[in-house]
């Protein structure tokens, strides 16, 4: 009969429901070759990932300085490194599971012991009951791999914490070098704002002294001085704007504002070496789809947890120690006992909350496995986008740069022609505020090519896939 029971509950394991369908993973993605190949902006190379530092192919010391500084002390790279320390303790713990858990307990009940029970000489006497058990031993044979896959889950979990701490230092990098050509552009911005103010000035004085000798009319010193006004507030601008970047920069260093931050010229590339096929290699590089995968991963596992839950737990169970009728009584040879054995347990009806764990679980997978889809096309849009923005910055860049050549000609031209007497001052003056105007436009659009290389350069990852954490 014993044995007909203990089949009999093994058979329920075949109540566990059938696998469902998992949805379909992108096999490999792929961005358009001529974008790296037909772009002139890029220099391809054979490399499957960027390298660690990409930045310092600036040849910026300064810029190389604040990088690390923000990566050693930004407090929020830090809460992600301590999210970090607190998974891989998770990690540890879990892996607890597979030894034996050896305690001890005891326990002293004053109790009334019942007479109808067949507890003689001891029916109805009122007495105090005594254990002590120094050791207590037990001990999950696992055999289905549950606490393995606990395990496997945790271990996944620590490396989705680890990937979303290379993507926080991956994003704190772009935005400090961001930060910083921003500083140094705003800085030549204002240097030249300054300029155009002072010409600008300079014309009006001109103006106002052929006015007041009645050699001029009035209304191009009224506009003289408007246009003075309006440079004076597009310097004010600038300089609230400067000083904004300057802040923002040492939040990002993890530092109060000291004093202001002097950022050097960078190094303008011609061409951007990156790698020459954009494919699943390469886009795996990225921190968050390195995430989303670990996310498959740990879902996976926490299924095969949720579906063992149906099979029979089994345990070695045994204690040794002493109880007893009285404490007197309690530690002498008398006192002693143990035990030890197997002990299982099954489970038989729990109202549909194993199924529906086990249903959440399949749909968890289904989204991790939807959400690395999503991170793939991501990826490969985000790319795509900068290779295209860094090929129409750099067009840019050399229209306004032969433009800017084309105005300095210009302008020592309208030098020559004052110098000669050929000439007055004012067209000097609208010749020079025209060149400055130029030159802060080259300014602009070579922040907008910086930007360009570092969104590029983040979208492929960074260089932070196999960052040391």
């Amino acid at each position: 009969m014993r044995r007909l029971s203990f089949l009999l509950a093994f058979s329920l394991v075949g109540c566990v429901p059938a696998v469902s369908p998992s949805v379909p993973v992108l096999g490999g993605v792929s961005a358009p070759s001529t974008l790296i190949k037909a772009n002139a902006a890029v220099q391809p190379r054979e490399n499957v990932a960027l390298p660690d530092k990409w930045w310092e192919s600036f040849h910026n010391p300064a810029l190389d300085r604040l990088v690390e500084q923000a990566l050693a002390h930004n407090p929020g790279l830090d809460e992600a490194r301590n999210r970090l320390l607190e998974a891989q303790a998770q990690v540890f713990k879990s892996k607890s599971l597979l030894y034996p858990h050896v305690n001890s307990g005891g326990a002293l009940i004053h109790t009334r012991i019942s007479r109808n029970g067949p507890t003689e000489p001891y029916s109805g006497v009122t007495a105090n009951l005594a254990t002590l058990f120094p050791l207590m031993v037990n001990y999950d044979l696992d055999l289905w791999g549950r606490d393995d896959a606990l395990i496997q889950a945790s271990e996944a979990s620590e490396e989705i914490t680890r990937a979303k701490y290379r993507e926080s230092a991956l994003m704190l990098s772009s935005a400090v070098i961001k930060t910083y050509f921003a500083l140094h552009s705003a800085k030549e911005l204002v240097e030249g704002q300054t300029r155009i103010v002072q010409l600008n000035e300079e014309r009006m004085k001109l103006l106002d002294t052929s006015f007041q000798t009645g050699i001029g009319p009035k209304l191009p010193v009224l506009t003289s001085q408007t246009q003075w006004h309006e440079a004076r507030n597009e310097l004010e601008k600038l300089q609230r704007q400067l000083s904004s970047l300057n802040y923002a920069l040492y939040e990002l260093i993890g530092k109060s504002p000291e004093d202001t931050l002097m950022p050097t010229a960078s190094s303008l590339p011609d061409q951007f070496p990156l790698p020459a096929r954009v494919d699943l290699n390469l886009v795996s590089q990225r921190p968050d789809v390195q995430a989303a995968l670990w996310n498959i991963k740990r879902s996976e596992h926490l299924e095969k947890v949720a579906r063992t839950a149906f099979y029979p737990n089994i345990n070695l169970v045994g204690l040794m120690g002493f109880n007893s009728i009285g404490i007197s009584d309690l530690v002498t040879p008398a006192g002693g006992t143990y035990a030890y054995g197997p002990a299982f347990d099954l489970p038989i009806f729990e109202g549909g909350a194993l199924e529906g764990q086990l249903h959440a679980m399949e749909a968890a997978r289904n989204s991790a496995i939807d959400t690395y889809n999503h991170a793939l096309l991501v990826a490969v849009r985000e790319i795509a986008d900068g290779l295209s923005t860094m090929k129409h910055r750099r067009e840019r860049l050399e229209e306004i740069s032969a433009a800017v050549t084309a105005r300095t000609a210009e302008t020592a031209l309208d030098q020559e022609k004052f110098g000669a007497g050929i000439s007055g001052k004012l067209p000097y003056l609208d010749a020079l505020i025209r060149l400055e105007s130029e030159q802060m436009k080259k300014t602009e659009e070579s922040l907008d090519w910086l930007n360009s290389i570092t969104d590029t350069a983040t979208a492929l990852g960074g260089g932070f896939g196999g960052w040391a954490s």
